[in-house]
């Protein structure tokens, strides 16, 4: 079953903002990553996905129900953490997530919530106030998961936590994944973020979907990036026609990352005229793959 679909979902703000025909379809148990550069329309979607904003025109199904009107009961089964958390500054996490119980229902001792806080390594008896960017992070994650939705909606979700708490994280979710068969859909402009975690994903720009593909098949056989440091320092590519290689290649500081396609031993054909002193081969990353592909969709 998808457990969330779209078909021509549409909010046109008009000068060309706002997002386009997005189709999606998300099924049940799916860790789906929704990818762009700020600005590309995940947030806007996310809106219409929590019906906080009304499309201007297309179709979204949840459950399999489709979205007519105010379907409380449908958002109820969706657990929902926005790019930014806010809240009353003079309680304490503990008190905002007693509040959040008592919405749903249910007694904050009868949730786990104290295990989701410890997982997190956030501590609730603080004033909101207090906390940090990564701290009301922590205490949306919780109020977010507080009634263990179905759906689990996310944006920009690892904003402000620490790479230790970003892996706390990622295991959690992969663990009510598997345990209770939870959707998650995942918005991120931070690329290696859908490495770790996503089954499939979608490339938005400028409010239209680029792409839907899974993960493991977003480079083609035979597709690598060969990254070379020279006995020489410094950006050298335009020295060494590197750029008639690989148009797009990259220096790092210290390494250039050329993207072969299925040219690898031409390519080290020709960096073996060249004086290398170190060189690896490995696959593209997904912010590869997403750059390149932007660029292709830009030339068009």
């Amino acid at each position: 079953m998808h457990v969330l679909k779209t078909a021509n979902l549409t909010k046109d703000y008009g000068n060309h903002q706002g997002i386009f025909d997005v189709d999606l379809e998300i099924d049940q148990g799916e860790i789906f990553g929704f990818i762009g550069p700020n600005g590309a329309g995940k947030s806007t979607t996310i809106r219409l996905l929590m019906q906080l904003n009304a499309p201007t025109r297309g179709e979204i199904h949840l459950f399999g129900q489709r979205v007519i009107g105010d379907r409380a009961d449908l958002r109820k089964r969706i657990g929902y953490l926005p790019s930014e958390i806010h809240f009353y500054p003079d309680m304490t996490g503990k008190q905002a997530l007693e509040l959040a119980a008592a919405a749903y229902g249910l007694s904050l001792k009868n949730t786990r919530a104290a295990v989701y806080a410890e997982r997190l390594q956030w501590d609730m008896s603080s004033k909101i106030r207090t906390y940090s960017l990564g701290n009301r992070k922590k205490m949306g994650i919780v109020l977010a998961l507080l009634h263990e939705p179905e759906l689990f909606i996310l944006d920009e979700p690892t904003s402000g936590l620490d790479p230790l708490v970003q892996h706390s994280f990622f295991e959690l979710l992969s663990e009510l994944k598997k345990q209770r068969g939870m959707t998650v859909f995942f918005s991120t402009h931070v690329l290696n973020e859908v490495e770790k975690i996503c089954e499939r994903v979608a490339f938005i720009r400028e409010g239209k979907i680029l792409r839907t593909s899974k993960v493991s098949e977003l480079s083609e056989p035979g597709d690598h990036v060969v990254v070379v440091g020279f006995q020489e320092s410094g950006d050298l590519r335009l020295r060494y026609g590197l750029n008639q290689l690989d148009g797009s290649v990259t220096y790092d500081g210290t390494h250039h990352h050329l993207r072969t396609g299925r040219r690898l031993n031409e390519v080290l054909a020709k960096l073996a005229l060249l004086p290398i002193q170190d060189v690896m081969i490995r696959k593209p990353t997904v912010e590869e793959l997403f750059m390149a592909y932007y660029r292709d969709e830009v030339k068009q």
